[in-house]
């Protein structure tokens, strides 16, 4: 099954809605530094443990994954392109209008009330989207797979949300790939000038931004607010710092409506050139995960 389903495209569209939610301070008890990877130096069994819904470290190829057809998506053993082990996924990104390399998805239906999901990214060394990209890992509520990159519409809160931790180059005041932010759909979020809903930025109280040509470790947390109330959450952490966590959100109005999806993508808007970056050590839990223990 393909990436590339009904409607995908529009989920680049023009990122114009710049409404910035005011973030809480990070409350103390959003844990940061070592977490649950620190009992499993190498992430060597992680997958075994009871707070794991998937993990994988490309070490037998992208076969875990439900949706991982395109020549633009490969396995690297690149040396110089690996987090850990011999393997890790590289994404391709060619030069033209809405270029993109199929992503990666694993869905774990019915799904969960809260979900952390940690990943390891490196951007190339002359990695240069212009502005608008997404290259991201994405936790997502949907009742209907084929929800996966439909865009333009606001949720109504039986149907579908999404989050994704990227980076945003600010219209180039920023140095590439850009500073760390959440760009979200939920039923709550605001319409765009041009009379639709591209995702709502949340951004942090400090910039982030991230360099070229090295390892990061990320980890983003969606918990899911009760359906009569606006009480949800989502965080997110750069190699084990809280960066990132607002509160106040209504993702659903039916309990039966989850976090049942994780996504890896690419894609830029506008691409001037190729582009690569490169992924690893996947985990998604029901707690904290935290940075690899060597």
């Amino acid at each position: 099954m393909s990436l590339f389903v009904r409607g995908l495209p529009a989920v680049f569209a023009l990122l114009a809605v710049l409404i910035l939610p005011r973030p809480l301070r990070a409350g103390a008890f959003l844990t940061e530094g070592d977490g649950l990877a620190a009992k499993y130096p190498g992430d060597a069994g992680i997958g075994r443990d009871p707070a794991v819904i998937f993990a994988d470290s490309f070490e037998s190829g992208n076969a875990t994954w439900d949706n991982r057809e395109g020549k633009r998506l490969r396995v690297t053993e690149d040396k110089k392109r690996v987090h850990s082990g011999k393997y890790a996924a590289e994404l391709i990104c060619p030069p033209g209008k809405g270029a993109g390399a199929p992503g990666l998805v694993k869905w774990f239906d019915p799904g969960y009330e809260q979900v952390y999901a940690r990943w390891y990214v490196m951007f190339a060394e002359d990695y240069d989207q212009g502005d608008l990209h997404h290259a991201a890992g994405n936790l997502v509520g949907m009742n209907d797979h084929w929800l996966l990159g439909v865009s333009g519409r606001k949720p109504d809160g039986t149907d579908m949300f999404s989050t994704g931790l990227e980076t945003w180059r600010d219209w180039k005041r920023n140095p590439p790939p850009g500073e760390m932010f959440m760009y979200t759909y939920y039923p709550d979020m605001k319409r765009d000038p041009d009379g639709n809903y591209w995702g709502n930025m949340f951004r942090p109280e400090k910039k982030v931004l991230l360099e070229r040509g090295r390892w990061y470790c990320l980890e983003m947390m969606v918990e899911l607010n009760h359906p009569d109330r606006a009480d949800g959450e989502q965080a997110f952490w750069v190699d084990g710092k809280l960066i990132g966590h607002f509160t106040g959100i209504r993702w659903r109005t039916v309990d039966t409506l989850k976090v049942n999806g994780f996504w890896l993508e690419l894609y830029v808007h506008d691409n001037p050139q190729v582009n690569r970056l490169w992924y690893d050590d996947v985990v998604v839990s029901k707690s904290y995960i935290g940075p690899m223990k060597p």
